[in-house]
């Protein structure tokens, strides 16, 4: 089974977890702050390669921001930060993939009274 395989069969699991909200920015909801998580991975291929999709490649990475958000029973991880490294070891090509967010919690807003 390829890398993009495996992700595909581990996304089509949990749709509570597929729901949670990924931003690189802020929302324009009202939210109470749960937590800041982090998650990492070392991706085994040459990212450059043409034949690799960086959004499969990359979805793993999502995915588990969004299994740590559910973990707090949360709606969203906002404000994610995505910082890499491509890595090339005795000729062997990796991507390194550090990521972290803001875990948050939408919450009713009672406007008007």
């Amino acid at each position: 089974m390829s890398y993009e395989e495996k992700i595909n069969y581990k996304q089509d699991g949990n749709d509570a977890i597929n729901r949670i909200l990924l931003s690189t920015g802020n929302v324009n909801k009202p939210y109470i702050v749960r937590d800041i998580v982090f998650v990492a991975e070392r991706i085994d291929v040459d990212m450059f390669e043409e034949e690799h999709n960086p959004n499969i490649l990359l979805a793993n990475i999502a995915y588990k921001l969004k299994e740590q958000a559910y973990e707090y029973g949360a709606n969203a991880v906002i404000n994610c930060h995505f910082e890499h490294e491509h890595v090339n070891k005795n000729g062997v090509h990796a991507f390194e993939v550090f990521a972290y967010g803001t875990v948050v919690q939408f919450t009713q807003s009672t406007i008007g009274g």
